[in-house]
């Protein structure tokens, strides 16, 4: 599942609803802040649009699980060299503990529209598991 956003007026609409939701299932404001920046000075095109990952990335193959969740097909997708952190305060709910936030560019490859993706990988994922203390 991922939240897909084209225009500022659909984001808008999402940081409105946010306070009617449980404290636990609001996205952070970081990821609203990059959101927006990328709404205003980068370009979608056509097809192009931002995906909102809440569910965070499960293997070390990100690229995979990435266009399985964004079934994208017909479209070839293809990643760009860019993966930019996202800062994301730590608030301790489900949505930002033990996490890092990014953002990949993928280009569609039939036109010029791009999607940007905004992820979360687990600690576990990135460094290995870690060894709990008894």
């Amino acid at each position: 599942m991922y939240i897909k956003i084209y225009t500022k007026s659909q984001m808008v609409l999402l940081r409105n609803m946010m306070p009617l939701l449980k404290k636990k299932y609001r996205l952070p404001r970081g990821i609203f802040d990059k959101a927006e920046r990328v709404l205003v000075s980068r370009k979608l095109g056509r097809t192009g649009f931002i995906a909102i990952l809440p569910e965070p990335i499960k293997s070390g193959n990100d690229v995979i699980q990435i266009k399985d969740i964004l079934n994208c097909y017909p479209h070839h997708l293809i990643l760009e060299d860019d993966i930019e952190d996202v800062e994301v305060k730590e608030d301790g709910t489900w949505l930002t503990e033990g996490r890092e936030w990014y953002m990949d560019t993928w280009k569609v490859q039939s036109e010029s529209s791009n999607i940007y993706i905004i992820y979360s990988v687990t600690m576990d994922v990135l460094y290995g598991k870690r060894k709990h203390k008894k």
